[in-house]
């Protein structure tokens, strides 16, 4: 084991040990975090508004405090970032973020000293569990994508700045460990150029023979990377060492790029595999067959949802990060001891950084559970809806139909030249099997097969667009978009205001 791996598995200790006792009782570790962070902000404008001091149970606060979506913080947030205080958190905000939504405009994420701490409760306990489980990840250094250096720094009005680094969200403690460990030094992802950042990027990997570890969000960012290099490859091989350039010689020669020649000690891939990237993962799995795809649990933007666990499939809530509620189909909320298998579950969270009852629009199942707690996959979001015709297709529906797919995909609603469904597949495939199979799954909407049986929807067409998805990830992290909000997207409404790089087909 690696010094820089010592030190963050040391810090990992007590997180993991709070995370372990709040697995044994789920429930009561939520209520007791929703009520220390409710009397922590009982003199706040919303803690007042909202009757915060007379809150005693998970249902009081139920009760007194609606779901809302992020317009409902807007005005909020907006007066926080000019510097009033006592809004939504008695603690100062440290730092702010941006996020996009699906089909909105980009949103502005609070972040206060406890919430940075959330999402350190979650990642920790998660490495020192991988650490156990994969031991060889910690022999050598690690490509983690740091987002986003390619961002221009700038502040809100108040002086707060806007960005953070992944590695803020460790702790400042452990910067430097994470920083002798990467293979890829940060200051590359300054480098505004797509293809001069491929370049530096792909040399400094392929000069770490000894790589053992990639944590990367989307599986389409690093299948990108590897189907770039065989085109920059003598631009590669122009900057690394004669060793380096041997090896790349010899990697090439192969029909794929043989990445056991580059990076024959790499032992896990950490990836998002559940839901739109289930294909995009299998892919990368085939790429590196001597590699181990971890799923990555949902680190959103605004907090910490779940968090990858040994033990059975899925991942568990970030129990000691973040207050979740699953409202169930019958709208009902529930806590995490209260799930059941084969379940589905829209969720809403509250965070220690201001946010409460917040519907963040992703959808989750539980797929098992350890002890009380829940495992869930994610199935995708809740409020992304295409409706042509009456059929009312949910991402998370199409997601989950996709998902069985040999190969990635992408549902598209068409209006031209009558209204109809695209179904965008991102390599070679049997493309009847495919769409025949997509199109009698959809049809379990019963209002999708009604438009079709009457004629108001054309049949779906099917067509090969080899790379969509990977080659707008790229180029939208260069645009400035955080790694960590390059999800893939199931289901494209007419209008969707998604990357029109996803959408390039037309």
């Amino acid at each position: 084991m690696t010094e820089p791996w010592t030190q963050i598995l040391a810090a990992a200790r007590a997180p993991m040990a709070d995370l372990t006792t709040a697995i044994a009782d789920p429930g009561g570790a939520q209520r007791r975090l929703l009520a220390d962070t409710i009397a922590a902000n009982v003199e706040t404008e919303f803690g007042r508004r909202h009757d915060f001091g007379r809150l005693r149970t998970v249902e009081d606060f139920q009760a007194a405090v609606p779901i809302a979506p992020y317009e409902r913080f807007a005005e909020s947030i907006a007066r926080m970032a000019d510097g009033a205080s006592n809004v939504l958190t008695t603690a100062p905000v440290v730092a702010f973020e941006e996020t996009s939504g699906t089909a909105s405009a980009s949103k502005l994420i609070p972040y206060t000293a406890a919430g940075l701490a959330g999402f350190r409760a979650a990642v920790l306990p998660w490495l020192a569990d991988l650490a156990t489980r994969r031991p060889g990840i910690c022999a050598g250094p690690a490509y983690v994508t740091i987002s986003p250096a390619t961002r221009e720094p700038r502040a809100v009005a108040c002086g707060v700045p806007v960005g953070l680094s992944d590695a803020a969200y460790l702790g400042g403690d452990l910067i430097p460990p994470l920083l002798a460990l990467m293979a890829v030094p940060p200051d590359v992802g300054a480098i505004r150029d797509v293809h001069a950042w491929q370049i530096a990027t792909l040399a400094h990997l392929i000069e770490r023979h000894d790589l053992a570890f990639v944590s990367v969000w989307s599986p389409t960012f690093l299948d990108a990377l590897m189907q770039a290099l065989p085109s920059l490859a003598d631009d590669v091989c122009r900057r690394v060492s004669p060793p380096a350039r041997h090896r790349l010689e010899i990697a090439l020669h192969s029909e794929q790029v043989d990445t056991r020649t580059l990076w024959p000690s790499l032992d896990a891939i950490s990836c998002w595999a559940d839901g739109t990237s289930a294909g995009f993962a299998r892919r990368l799995s085939s790429r590196f067959p001597h590699a181990t795809i971890e799923p990555k649990g949902l680190l959103a933007t605004e907090a910490a949802l779940t968090l990858p666990w040994s033990g059975g499939d899925g991942a568990i809530p970030a129990l000691t990060s973040t207050v979740i509620e699953f409202i169930d189909a019958t709208d009902t909320p529930r806590l995490a001891d209260a799930l059941e298998i084969g379940a589905s579950y829209r969720v809403v969270i509250t965070t220690t950084s201001g946010l409460y009852r917040y519907d963040i629009g992703d959808v989750v199942r539980c797929v098992g559970h350890t002890g009380a707690t829940p495992r869930l996959i994610f199935e995708g979001r809740a409020t992304l809806v295409s409706d042509l015709v009456g059929e009312k297709l949910e991402e998370s529906f199409v997601a989950a139909i996709l998902a069985r797919l040999p190969v990635a995909a992408t549902l598209v609603a068409k209006t031209a030249p009558w209204p109809h469904y695209e179904l965008r597949l991102d390599a070679d495939c049997n493309i009847v099997a495919a769409t025949e199979a997509v199109e009698a799954a959809l049809a379990a909407n019963p209002q999708y097969a009604h438009a079709r049986r009457i004629g108001q929807l054309a049949p779906l067409f099917a067509h090969v667009v080899p790379g969509f998805v990977a080659d707008a990830h790229i180029e939208r992290v260069h645009a400035g978009a955080r790694l960590g909000d390059l999800k893939h997207v199931a289901l494209i409404p007419v209008g969707s205001m998604v990357d029109a790089k996803v959408d390039r087909g037309n």
